[in-house]
């Protein structure tokens, strides 16, 4: 008699690991080296008291060394238990990765002796900078391992994913870069290693202040039979179409996080979203933020029976705006170096639409029975219009459709665009 597998296929080859345990052995290995670093500051015990004062002066040495291994330790501990509190899972290749990054914790309070006892000699400053170049790249190894594996926390931000790995390679090759210098001079190479320990760790720290890569959130109506949303968002993508519940303002999933704020005035619901300001490592004063790929994204479906006064501030954005089903009375767009895409209402009834911008480029979708009025405050030049659709006028700064007074569904355009284009289709 033969008995089904109702396994999951990757049951056997996956281990199950007690996160809290890994994360108890690793404390007590930093913990330990911490501890190990301080027995190397010793007097020694023949030392008179007349001899204590040059005796103290010439530990200088061993205690720059102990300051240095312990910012090296400490600072090795903190990126760790970052690292550790967003895995989600682990495996067994997970816990030899572990181990692996603590070997080379463990080795510090030989070395950091070693330089200490010969603090001039480069063969002492090769060991210690060996050593400190191998906790990164382990702990790189490590992080690569579970985030290739997708043991990491889902919402962990996909920049923070890669950029953490470019930080621990960056930092490992300022540190054999280094190197060199001690042939000149051992001291200027100490000022460097503490210049980066400062940048590495406080960065490092800086980076997981703001991991969440996707919120999702939802904005009930409460009643509201009108509603103001106002959006500031930029360097992503920006997506708005209709397709909220009849009890919702809107519901959407915001890249990078949101900041919501909402005032009711009568039957007048107003929000306001505000993109996450994003700091620490994800900050592109920071090389190994360098090409990282966006995502801040954001994706939003509104209602589309309320009627709606929509006002966009956006910076480098690619931006879908699709207002087809959607009942707009009034769209404001301040656009900075963004290409927009706009779909007008198919039932406009009457709308009126500014565009605002520098180094913009909309394009506007026009539906075939909505009539349109463009008005610019300059001469349209960069405006393209289908010219059997829409009439350019005597004073050089407005279109308008031949049937826009009588027309059921119409749109009044107001353009402020410079340095940029906008085309009607």
């Amino acid at each position: 008699m033969s008995v089904a597998n109702n396994f999951p296929k990757d049951a056997s080859s996956e281990k199950i690991v007690e996160l809290a345990r890994l994360g108890n052995l690793s404390d007590g290995v930093f913990a330990i080296a911490l501890t190990l670093l301080v027995l190397d500051l010793r007097v020694p015990t023949d030392v008179l008291a007349s001899d204590l004062p040059a005796s103290l002066l010439a530990l200088a040495p061993r205690l720059l060394v102990y300051l240095i291994s312990f910012i090296i330790i400490g600072g090795a501990w903190g990126s760790h238990q970052r690292m550790i509190s967003q895995i989600n899972r682990g495996d067994g290749l997970l816990v030899w990765f572990n181990l692996l990054s603590l070997l080379f914790v463990t080795l510090i309070p030989a070395t950091a002796a070693l330089l200490a006892s010969y603090p001039q000699t480069f063969a002492a400053i090769l060991c210690f900078a060996v050593n400190v170049i191998l906790i990164q790249l382990s702990a790189r190894w490590l992080w690569r391992h579970a985030s290739s594996s997708k043991l990491i926390n889902p919402l962990l931000d996909s920049r923070v994913v890669v950029n953490v790995s470019r930080r621990l390679t960056l930092s490992a090759g300022a540190f054999a870069f280094s190197l060199p210098l001690a042939l000149l001079s051992a001291p200027l190479v100490y000022i460097i290693w503490i210049a980066l320990f400062v940048l590495i760790f406080a960065t490092d720290w800086l980076a997981w202040q703001q991991a969440s890569k996707t919120t999702q959130a939802t904005i009930p109506l409460d009643g509201a039979l009108h509603a103001e949303l106002s959006l500031v968002h930029s360097a992503g993508l920006l997506s708005l179409q209709a397709g909220a519940a009849k009890d919702q303002l809107l519901n959407g999933a915001f890249g990078g996080g949101v900041d919501v704020s909402s005032i009711r005035q009568g039957d007048l619901l107003k929000m306001q979203l505000n993109a996450v300001a994003r700091q620490g490592l994800l900050n592109f004063r920071y090389p190994w933020s360098w090409g990282s790929t966006a995502s801040l994204d954001w994706h939003v479906v509104v209602n589309r029976e309320v009627p709606l006064k929509l006002n966009l501030e956006m910076s480098m954005n690619q931006v879908s705006l699709d207002f087809r089903d959607v009942h707009l009375d009034h769209l404001n767009v301040k656009a900075n170096a963004s290409s927009v895409d706009l779909w007008l209402p198919t039932k406009a009834g009457q709308t009126t639409v500014e565009l605002e911008g520098s180094g913009a480029s909309f394009v506007i979708y026009v539906p075939a029975n909505v009539a349109l009025h463009i008005r610019s405050a300059n001469t349209l030049s960069g405006v393209e219009v289908d010219p059997s659709r829409f009439l350019l006028l005597d004073n050089g700064r407005e279109y308008r459709s031949p049937d826009y007074d009588s027309a059921v569904n119409k749109v009044e355009i107001q353009l402020e665009v410079a340095l940029g284009s906008a085309q009607f289709i």
